[in-house]
């Protein structure tokens, strides 16, 4: 998304500009990605990457460079729309809104890659005894349990 809306071109940057002014509907899309980056933790991604991520394999790449694209996004939202945040117009309510959330979802996604850690290792194995069965179901309820959690709490972009 963020390649899209980005340019090394400042006649490029303008037209986006002008499009961002004049157009509504692209308008509201390029606000809508604001938001949704606006709410994205390095910490919560980085953290799963290093519970359930080989460090020499391909995913962890793919990692950095999402990330990247990340930040890559966000200074394109900034570009586009003249502005010094991400949030938009809505700022204060985005931000007032970070401070409720993320003390309940954020350590909700360390137990979930956290789960998904013990999960994945048990899946892996044949010989579970019927407690250890019993275990990795439990540990499945959670996951579930964990993801409608985190989705519940980022509300539209969950």
């Amino acid at each position: 998304v963020g390649a899209g809306l980005s340019s090394d071109d400042p006649i490029s940057t303008q037209t986006l500009q002008d499009m961002y002014e004049g157009w509504p509907w692209f308008r509201e899309t390029v606000d809508l990605i604001g938001m949704i980056v606006s709410k994205t933790d390095f910490s919560i991604a980085e953290n799963y990457d290093n519970q359930l991520v080989d460090k020499d394999g391909e995913l962890d790449r793919l990692g950095r460079e999402v990330r990247a694209k990340l930040v890559q996004t966000r200074q394109a939202v900034l570009d586009v729309t003249k502005s010094t945040d991400f949030a938009g117009d809505h700022v204060a309510l985005q931000r007032a809104s970070s401070q409720i959330r993320h003390p309940y979802v954020d350590p909700v996604n360390v137990i979930q890659a956290e789960l998904l850690k013990r999960f994945r290792a048990m899946d892996k194995r044949d010989d579970l005894t019927p407690q250890e069965q019993e275990e990795k179901q439990t540990l499945k309820d959670a996951l579930i349990i964990s993801i409608n959690g985190v989705a519940a709490g980022m509300k539209n972009s969950g």
